[in-house]
């Protein structure tokens, strides 16, 4: 319905119901998280983050993430901060981002609630401190997602991943599940509205994604793929089975926008 308003109040309209819904997510979050078992708090993340898909003026196509019978390391292309919602919305993770987003304010402090990893990247000692985290959450049989490219670009093509943050997966012999987003109009074309790129404040990125008529988000998960040798091995096969995904140019093929880092 929102689709059809004018622009001058669409954007006020998402704005206003996004602004209810972070304020019902704190609530919850503050005061309810803490009674809430594992299962429960982990169905509310996922819920709310498909309400807030919705709120957007996002529809999102989840493909079902496969099943597995522990712990696993999602990699992912990296667009946008809406990336984080959409994969929420499909499979309950534990991300690792850059330690800047935990200032951020609400979403910072949500996605503390929700636990997030945070990560000071360029920073060895700071990889170093992360990955026994991501070991035990993944060793418990969490999945915990990570963005390999380092940075966000425009969703043309694929960044060369980085193996640092894949060690773990080396270590425990653990799946690592390959995935990739799209974002489109509603005419099915290619949008740049999400890309959270360049010198883009974060709220120039949400007046542009709430003045779009919509937003189709569309995820897909490929198949599991086991560590078999070094971490380097196991990110060209994870990028290789992302770019496939994707159907975008492989890194190394074609030029790179520079980017923000990650959310």
């Amino acid at each position: 319905m929102l689709a059809r308003l004018p622009v001058a109040l669409r954007r006020p309209l998402r704005i206003s119901l996004l602004m209810l819904h972070l304020a019902w997510g704190v609530t919850v979050a503050g005061l309810a998280f803490p009674l809430f078992k594992p299962a429960r708090r982990d169905r509310f993340i996922m819920a709310w983050s498909r309400r807030l898909l919705r709120v957007l003026g996002v529809r999102a196509q989840l493909a079902p993430a496969p099943r597995l019978p522990g712990g696993a390391l999602l990699v992912c292309n990296h667009i946008s901060w809406l990336d984080i919602y959409l994969i929420y919305a499909a499979q309950r993770v534990h991300f690792v981002s850059k330690a800047e987003v935990r200032n951020w304010p609400v979403a910072g402090w949500l996605a503390q609630k929700s636990g997030t990893l945070f990560i000071e990247r360029g920073r060895r000692a700071d990889t170093a401190r992360i990955i026994p985290e991501m070991h035990d959450l993944m060793q418990d049989g969490a999945w915990v997602a990570v963005f390999p490219e380092g940075t966000t670009s425009d969703g043309r093509a694929l960044r060369r991943f980085m193996p640092s943050l894949l060690q773990p997966a080396v270590n425990l012999n653990c799946p690592v599940v390959p995935a990739a987003l799209h974002y489109r109009t509603l005419d099915g074309e290619y949008s740049a509205a999400p890309a959270y790129i360049d010198d883009i404040s974060m709220w120039q990125s949400l007046k542009q994604i709430v003045s779009e008529p919509g937003l189709i988000a569309e995820l897909q998960f490929g198949e599991p793929i086991l560590p078999d040798g070094h971490r380097r091995e196991l990110a060209a096969q994870a990028e290789a089975a992302t770019a496939r995904l994707l159907g975008a140019t492989p890194a190394g093929t074609a030029p790179q926008t520079p980017a923000d880092p990650p959310a």
